[in-house]
C-alpha cells in the first residue's frame, strides 16, 4: 500500500495512504501501540481505532483533535493532491 507522510510528532506519525477509500482520512500511528484512521471533515466521531483494544492517551487525543480542527483545510488540500486527485 502507497503511503505518502504528513508529519511526525512525539513519535506519532500522520500518514495518508495514496490508495485509500473515502470518506477523506488519515492514519494516526503509534508504532506497536495502536493505530487510528482520522476523519478530518466529521464535527464528532473524528477518530475511529482501527483495534478496538489499543487507545491513545486522553490528552493526546484533545491536542490531535485541536491539530486537525485548525488544519482542515490543509488536510483537505493534501488529501485531494495525493489519494484522490
Amino acid at each position: 500500500m502507497g503511503k505518502v507522510e504528513v508529519i511526525s510528532i512525539n513519535g506519532v506519525d500522520l500518514v495518508f495512504f495514496s490508495n485509500d477509500h473515502n470518506p477523506p482520512h488519515f492514519h494516526a500511528k503509534k508504532a506497536g501501540e495502536w493505530e487510528y484512521r482520522v476523519y478530518f471533515m466529521r464535527s464528532e466521531n473524528m477518530l475511529e481505532a482501527k483495534w478496538e483494544e489499543q487507545r491513545m492517551t486522553g490528552k493526546l487525543r484533545r491536542e490531535l483533535i485541536e491539530l486537525v480542527v485548525a488544519n482542515r483545510l490543509a488536510l483537505l488540500t493534501e488529501w485531494e493532491a495525493k489519494v484522490n486527485p
